[in-house]
């Protein structure tokens, strides 16, 4: 094994054993008296991702991460019975000013719904959400699974396209609310916008200078490097943490993995986002 291979499999692990180190395990049982109550927490926070409702504060439960994520994991599945279907993940404090917002190497995950889930030059009314914000971000498109503890190596292979994409994202919680509340919440996640063209898996992609526009505005330019987790070390982060909750990465999974930048949306327009070197993508808002 090289040791690059070696280092890359090394900061894995150093996430994987921060997470069994600092976790404490706790069920969610364990932290509610009954199932009614359970169920009533998951119909509480499906109805503020479905609905829009930025009011989510449940800190007074005072959930561990594991327990928050997975609360999160049980709200994925209530949409699921719902006829929605999961369509990939976010990776989530990769970046910029939110980079270790909740620990060094902490990097939560957040689901995408296959109904928020958008092509090229969709069209989505402002008034879906409750509050919204748009950040360009790669897309890695998986052509094969993936799951457990794997080096950086081995999530890239797994990769079989870079699309260049927007996170959508809506505030859901109070400002006041805990970690716990975030997570629960699937981290702001409200859905994608894909690009039309797919880049190798094999480029330098903290290198992609991106270029985020609002109709004729240009209003950023950003070329992260060191400032933005390698997309491939959040992939192989995602697959361990999803392991510890008995979850694995399919083909045909999409995963977002760090914003270029971001930009508070207040009214209907057009926004584009290019990536040298990859493709672009833009949504309108109506």
């Amino acid at each position: 094994m090289s040791g690059a291979r070696r280092r890359g499999l090394a900061e894995v692990w150093a996430f994987f054993v921060f997470e069994i180190a600092t976790a404490s395990w706790s069920r969610l049982a364990d932290r509610i008296e009954s199932s009614a109550s359970i169920d009533a927490l998951v119909e509480t926070l499906f109805t503020a991702r479905r609905r829009g409702q930025a009011n989510l504060d449940i800190s007074a439960y005072g959930f561990d991460r594991e327990s928050a994520l997975e609360l999160q994991l049980t709200v994925l599945e209530r949409f699921v019975s719902a006829g929605d279907s999961l369509v990939g993940w976010k990776v989530s404090y990769t970046s910029g000013k939110a980079r270790d917002r909740m620990g060094k190497g902490y990097r939560p995950f957040g689901y995408i719904l296959a109904s928020h889930a958008f092509d090229f030059g969709a069209s989505i009314p402002l008034a879906s959400f409750a509050n919204l914000a748009i950040e360009p971000e790669l897309c890695l498109l998986l052509g094969s699974p993936l799951h457990g503890v794997v080096d950086v190596d081995k999530a890239r292979s797994a990769v079989s396209a870079v699309l260049p994409a927007f996170e959508l994202n809506e505030v859901r919680y109070l400002a006041e609310a805990d970690d716990a509340t975030i997570l629960a919440d699937g981290c702001g996640q409200w859905g994608i916008v894909e690009g039309s063209v797919a880049a190798s898996p094999s480029l330098a992609l903290t290198s992609t200078t991106v270029e985020l526009w609002e109709g004729a505005a240009l209003l950023s330019t950003s070329t992260p490097g060191e400032s933005m987790d390698d997309p491939f070390l959040s992939l192989a982060r995602l697959s361990a943490n999803l392991d510890l909750h008995g979850r694995a990465l399919q083909p045909g999974d999409r995963v977002i993995t760090g914003s270029f930048a971001r930009a508070v949306v207040t009214a209907p327009g057009d926004w584009k986002a290019v990536f040298r070197g990859i493709g672009e993508v833009s949504v309108r808002i109506t």
